[in-house]
């Protein structure tokens, strides 16, 4: 009771935020709460040479992140480990410090909002084709919807091969969280001659409810490409993702 005074050290009341940008300028669509930026106080260290131990900003599903609570000071930001090519500029770029020169320095005083956004190019874009549909059978309600993947390529890198897919079915707006593995209860096999081909995904089972909404969402990732071990990318697996579409089952 008597060892310590009052804490009266500023509590942290800077803000900063922003979007992840896909290589067409869309918001980049991530898994919720996915932590892609590693953020390294600057100016926390006593002298150049010392280290400070990065912490990580997490994302929502829309691509979009907000910390209203950092404190003053200069700070790396640097986007690592995500569902996007990595984003320094050349694979034979290997050493750590090299690579977190392409982050951005960002300088937060005291009450101020910061915005920095970020382009990446992502593995992956997915796109749906048309609107979800509803089929009624006589055991029940199926939902059933369409997307196509594009392979996406970054200048100074090789691209990785398509690994798996899978379908979210949930009933909130963030449907991974929400999701009942009963709707689709094994991922699926794609490959890379799928590229630009319309892929259908039905739920196994017919939607336990009806009248109320459901969120959809399909998710793929991608590996690292048989006999080219330079597309081990930090991160490699992470999916990527479509909108979020929401389907009434009447």
């Amino acid at each position: 009771m008597s060892s310590c005074e009052i804490d009266n050290f500023k509590a942290p009341d800077a803000t900063i935020q922003g979007t992840f940008y896909d290589h067409n300028g869309k918001p980049l669509e991530v898994r919720h709460g996915a932590s892609y930026i590693q953020s390294r106080e600057l100016s926390w260290a006593k002298d150049k040479d010392a280290y400070v131990a990065p912490r990580r900003l997490t994302l929502q599903q829309d691509g979009t992140y907000q910390n209203t609570k950092q404190f003053a000071g200069e700070y790396l930001l640097f986007p690592i480990e995500g569902n996007f090519f990595p984003y320094w500029s050349s694979a034979s770029i290997t050493d750590a410090d090299e690579r977190e020169k392409s982050g951005i320095v960002v300088t937060l005083k005291s009450g101020s909002v910061i915005t920095q956004d970020f382009k990446v190019t992502p593995y992956l874009t997915i796109e749906w084709v048309g609107e979800p549909t509803v089929i009624t059978e006589p055991n029940g309600k199926y939902i059933e919807c369409k997307v196509k993947f594009t392979r996406n390529q970054k200048t100074g890198f090789n691209r990785p091969d398509v690994r798996e897919a899978n379908f979210h079915v949930g009933r909130t707006i963030n449907p991974q969280a929400s999701r009942d593995g009963d709707y689709f209860p094994a991922v699926r096999t794609i490959t890379n001659a799928q590229e630009g081909t319309e892929l259908t995904f039905r739920t196994a089972t017919p939607v336990k409810f009806t009248n109320i909404n459901y969120y959809l969402r399909i998710s793929m990732n991608c590996q690292t490409a048989a006999g080219d071990n330079t597309t081990n990318y930090p991160g490699m697996g992470q999916e990527n993702y479509t909108s979020v579409k929401k389907v009434f089952v009447p």
